[in-house]
C-alpha cells in the first residue's frame, strides 16, 4: 500500500470519528433548541388558558389550540406552584399499527381563577419537531460523505503533487546500476525533508560505487597477480619433487609444501570468483537448455562415474529453458556433480538426476551421514575427510541466491538429496 493511500485511509477515518461525533453534537443541539420552543410555545398556551380559566364561567368553553390538547380537573386546593414539563409516547389510536407510538411533550400546572383550583395539563406532539431533527441529520450526513469524497480525492492530489520527488527519488535508486559509472540526478525539490533525503542517497551512491570499484580492482588484481606466484611456485615444487637427491624428510616436507601450495591456490581462486559472484559481475546471460547443459556435464565427468561404478538415472524435461550466466551454471553443474561423486560409496552408488520446468534435483548414496543444516552453506563448513575447501556449498547457495531461486536439502534412508526450485 502507497504511502499517501495510507495517509488518506487514516485521515478519512479520522473525520469519519470527527464528523461522526459532530454530528451527534449538533443533533442533540438541535433537539434541545427545538424542546426549548417548545416549552416557550406552551407557556404561551399556559398564559393564554389561564386568561380563557379566568374569563369564562366553565372550564369546558375554554376554546382548543390547534395542536394542542388539554385536560383540566378542579381541584380542592393547588398542590404544585412550579411548572413541569413532560416527554412521553402514546399509540396513535388513528393507526393500524399497535406499534407505532407518538412522542408527545406535556407541560402541567396548576391555577387558581376565581378561587377555583385547576390541574391543567397541556401537550404536544413532538412528530414536527423529530422530522425537522431528523432531515437537519440528513443533510449533515450527506453533507459529510460529499466532504469526506471530495477530501479524498484533495488529499490524494495534493498527495500526489507533494510526494512526486520522493516517488521519482524511489524510481532512480529502484533503476540504478551499481555496474555503470553514472551519478544519480534527483528532481529538485524545496521540501527540506526530501532535499535532506536525495543528497543523503547521493553521497551513499557515490560511496557504494567508489567501493564496488575498488573492490573490483583488488579483485582483479588478485586474480591476476596472486595467481601467477602461486602457479610458479606450483611448477618449481613440482620439479623440486623430482629430483632423487633428498632423504625421506625432506622429500615429505617438499610434499607436504606442494599440497599447501596448491590448495591456497584453491583457496584463492574460490574466493575470487564468490567475490565476482557477490558483486554481481556476472550479468551477462544466455537462453540455454538445462537438459543439454547437464547431459555435457555428465559426459564431462563419466571417467570419475565409471571409475565408482555409479549409475545414473536421469529424468529430463528436455524443454526446460533458463535465462542464465553459462559460467554460473557451469560452476552450479560442477560442484552438484562432483559432490555427488566424491561423496558417493566407493564401489556400485547411485545418482538420481530430476529436471522439470520449475526445478531440478541430484540424489546421490554417499558414505557420510546427514549433513547439519544449520552449516550446510557456511564457508570452510568441510568434512575432515574429504580435505576439501568447504566452499563449493557456498559457491551453489550464492549463485542460487544469485538468480533468486531457492535450494532445499533432504536426507533419508542413506541418500542426500539437493532441490532447487527455478
Amino acid at each position: 500500500m502507497k504511502l499517501h493511500t495510507k495517509t488518506n485511509i487514516y485521515t478519512i477515518i479520522a473525520t469519519l470519528l470527527l464528523f461522526s461525533f459532530g454530528i451527534f453534537i449538533v443533533y442533540q443541539l438541535i433537539l434541545s433548541r427545538l424542546d426549548r420552543e417548545v416549552d416557550k410555545q406552551l407557556l404561551i398556551v399556559k398564559s393564554n388558558v389561564i386568561k380563557e380559566l379566568d374569563e369564562v364561567a366553565a372550564p369546558n368553553k375554554l376554546f382548543s389550540n390547534q395542536g394542542y390538547s388539554f385536560y383540566i380537573k378542579k381541584i380542592p386546593t393547588q398542590t404544585i406552584f412550579d411548572n413541569q414539563f413532560i416527554e412521553y409516547s402514546e399509540k396513535n389510536p388513528n393507526t393500524r399499527d399497535i406499534n407505532h407510538e407518538t412522542i408527545k411533550r406535556s407541560l402541567r400546572f396548576q391555577t387558581t381563577p376565581k378561587k377555583q383550583s385547576y390541574d391543567v395539563t397541556i401537550s404536544v406532539s413532538l412528530t414536527e419537531r423529530n422530522r425537522i431533527g431528523d432531515y437537519i441529520a440528513l443533510v449533515v450526513i450527506v453533507f459529510l460523505l460529499i466532504s469526506i469524497f471530495v477530501l479524498f480525492i484533495v488529499n490524494r492530489l495534493i498527495s500526489t503533487f507533494i510526494w512526486s520527488p520522493f516517488y521519482d527519488t524511489l524510481s532512480k535508486i529502484k533503476t540504478w546500476n551499481i555496474k555503470k559509472n553514472e551519478h544519480l540526478v534527483f528532481k529538485p525539490t524545496n521540501i527540506d525533508e526530501f532535499h535532506l533525503l536525495n543528497d543523503t542517497v547521493k553521497d551513499l551512491t557515490q560511496q557504494i560505487q567508489a567501493d564496488y570499484h575498488n573492490l573490483k580492482e583488488f579483485t582483479e588484481n588478485v586474480s591476476h597477480e596472486a595467481q601467477t606466484p602461486l602457479s610458479i611456485i606450483s611448477s618449481k615444487l613440482e620439479l623440486l619433487m623430482q629430483e632423487t637427491n633428498y632423504n625421506e624428510k625432506q622429500h615429505k616436507l617438499l610434499g607436504q609444501t606442494y599440497h599447501a601450495t596448491k590448495r591456497l591456490y584453491k583457496l584463492n581462486e574460490g574466493l575470487i570468483l564468490l567475490t565476482r559472484i557477490e558483486n554481481k559481475q556476472f550479468a551477462e546471460i544466455h537462453s540455454i537448455n538445462l537438459a543439454l547443459a547437464i547431459e555435457e556435464k555428465i559426459e564431462v565427468l563419466e571417467d570419475f562415474i565409471e571409475a565408482k561404478t555409479i549409475k545414473i538415472e536421469k529424468i529430463l524435461n528436455t524443454q526446460t529453458v533458463k535465462e542464465v550466466n553459462s559460467v554460473l551454471l557451469t560452476i552450479l553443474l560442477n560442484n552438484l556433480l562432483i559432490n555427488a561423486i566424491k561423496y558417493n560409496l566407493e564401489k556400485e552408488g547411485l545418482i538420481k538426476i530430476t529436471l522439470d520446468e520449475d526445478f531440478f534435483s541430484i540424489e546421490n548414496t554417499s558414505f557420510q551421514d546427514k549433513i547439519d543444516k544449520q552449516m550446510l552453506f557456511n564457508r570452510f563448513n568441510k568434512n575432515s575427510i574429504s580435505g576439501s575447501l568447504g566452499l563449493g556449498l557456498s559457491l551453489i547457495k550464492k549463485i542460487v541466491d544469485f538468480y533468486n531461486w531457492q535450494i532445499t536439502y533432504t536426507y533419508k534412508e542413506g541418500i542426500h538429496k539437493f532441490k532447487i526450485y527455478m
